[in-house]
């Protein structure tokens, strides 16, 4: 039977699903998707989850939308006109996000979508946002107020305590490290269409063990990240438009970039330069050498996202990233150069110039010469 021949009834039936995109790969976008799983299965709605990459992320025309009344974000708003372009063909989009940039993307004079319901709290994590928004609707079906059993509901709580506590990097529960560095451990894929037992696993999750997990691994991790940081260099962020801070290269040990970045943040900031660190790494999804990505993490007052954002990323202030290619990358290596010897700048400029010449970029001369 074609779609034009089916009884309007069956065609609601058919679109009765939501979906739902989640931050990956990543614990608090995991956790997120924990909490729209319980929901949904309280109340015995389908839905179908998606996995959605910062570095790669859903555009429109790769989602089935004709087959949902209903899109949940989690933790990760897509692109800047992502929202605006799936609003126009589903009933509604709801937003639960706690990063900096979708505060400044949906908040203000910005347009947003009289069918886009948006919950934006950067006091709370994203899974913390889920669960919460999550179990009130739940208690607004009349079915109760909790989406567990209650024997589970203690210790699963604890789990999102931890998992925000560790996402906006306040380290105040105790072992709270161990736990982040027990669930690294753990390695669990949080991808649930290639992983479906996701959601039990981390239902399974019993935070003493992984905390005794993490303990065991803490030492070696800080081994690997002070190995790391003895080969930390100066860049010109932006090609000095951002100023000046310390970076790594490092593919093996990008799991613990938020570790290593925080590190690299206070040494940068003890050395006089601002106090953001850059991790920089390959992300072999991609399957491009030539596409960085930059993690940035600061310390005191310091925001990333002015820096994210202008190269189109984001995140929250102390905490951000963005997609840059090698050459560009190689470029503030080069700036830096010219900034820190003024005698020789004539001679590194003209280095600089042919280097843009190279690789096709003599249109960033304007820019660098504006730092002069």
């Amino acid at each position: 039977m074609r779609e034009d021949e089916k009884d309007p009834s069956e065609k609601a039936q058919n679109r009765a699903h939501s979906a739902v995109l989640y931050h990956y790969p990543c614990p608090d976008g995991a956790f997120a998707a924990l909490a729209a799983h319980l929901y949904f299965s309280a109340i015995a709605h389908p839905v179908l989850f998606f996995p959605n990459t910062v570095y790669q992320p859903f555009k429109v025309d790769d989602l089935p939308l004709g087959d949902f009344e209903d899109v949940y974000l989690l933790d990760f708003v897509g692109p800047a006109g992502f929202v605006e372009q799936i609003s126009s063909r589903v009933e509604r989009v709801i937003i639960l996000d706690h990063h900096k940039t979708a505060l400044e993307m949906f908040s203000g004079k910005n347009f947003i979508p009289d069918n886009v319901t948006r919950v934006i709290d950067i006091q709370r994590s994203g899974a913390t946002i889920a669960y919460d928004y999550f179990k009130e609707k739940l208690a607004e079906k009349n079915l109760g107020s909790e989406m567990l059993p209650k024997y589970e509901v203690r210790k699963v709580t604890r789990l999102f305590k931890y998992i925000e506590d560790a996402d906006l990097w306040r380290w105040k529960l105790p072992s709270s490290k161990a736990f982040s560095s027990g669930l690294k451990d753990l390695n669990i894929e949080f991808d649930v269409r290639s992983n479906p037992a996701l959601f039990k696993q981390l239902l399974a999750l019993d935070p003493e063990s992984v905390i005794n997990q993490g303990m065991e691994s803490l030492s070696q991790k800080q081994k690997l990240i002070s190995e790391v940081l003895e080969q930390s260099f100066e860049i010109a962020l932006g090609n000095g438009v951002f100023g000046r801070c310390l970076a790594v290269e490092t593919d093996s040990i990008s799991e613990l970039r938020s570790e290593l970045g925080h590190q690299l943040a206070n040494k940068s900031h003890s050395l006089n330069l601002r106090g953001i660190g850059a991790v920089v790494y390959r992300v072999p999804e991609l399957e491009n050498n030539e596409v960085l990505k930059i993690s940035l993490r600061s310390v005191v007052t310091e925001d990333t996202t002015t820096i994210s954002l202008k190269f189109g990323g984001g995140g929250h202030r102390n905490a951000s990233s963005f997609m840059l290619s090698s050459t560009e990358f190689e470029q503030w290596k080069l700036m830096l150069m010219i900034l820190l010897t003024p005698s020789k700048n004539i001679v590194h400029f003209q280095a600089f110039i042919n280097f843009l010449e190279e690789h096709d970029h003599a249109s960033g001369f304007a820019v660098v010469s504006a730092t002069f």
